[in-house]
């Protein structure tokens, strides 16, 4: 029989409440419905968790764009999807009927100035750079074309 290695080690949990996030991921889906809908993954400062927050298009899409918007310093607006992993804003985390963790909403930046300060070295946020794009031509042949 082979010789194991134990040594007890448990999950890092999260009490309901007041964080500042950062988004890690940013997904166009489509729901279960058949709506529009863009998954944000956002992580709470300090911890490894990501958890999934879900703007599904239909009453309340401006709504929560907005309250997104106004979090995490987004251009109004801004869809390009890509530029947004990396910023930073607060959210409210709750515990569901389910016992999982969820975003129950996204803080304003003058209500997160009431939190601690980040900690750790803070995220990027993730830029888009099209200019390598204008150099190519329609009419320049493909390097497996040759």
């Amino acid at each position: 029989m082979a010789s194991y290695s134990y040594k007890r080690e448990e999950s890092a949990r999260l009490e309901p409440g007041d964080y500042r996030v950062s988004i890690v991921s940013v997904e166009e889906k489509v729901s279960r419905s058949g709506k529009n809908m863009v998954v944000l993954g956002v992580r709470p400062n300090g911890t490894n968790l990501t958890i999934n927050h879900y703007i599904v298009e239909g009453d309340y899409w401006n709504r929560n764009l907005t309250q997104l918007f106004d979090s995490f310093n987004i251009p109004e607006g801004e869809m390009n999807l890509m530029t947004w992993p990396g910023a930073v804003g607060a959210a409210r985390i709750k515990i569901d009927d389910q016992g999982y963790l969820k975003v129950a909403y996204f803080i304003r930046k003058k209500k997160a100035e009431e939190l601690p300060p980040w900690v750790g070295a803070m995220p990027e946020r993730q830029t888009v750079n099209a200019s390598g794009f204008a150099d190519v031509t329609d009419d320049e042949k493909l390097p497996w074309e040759e």
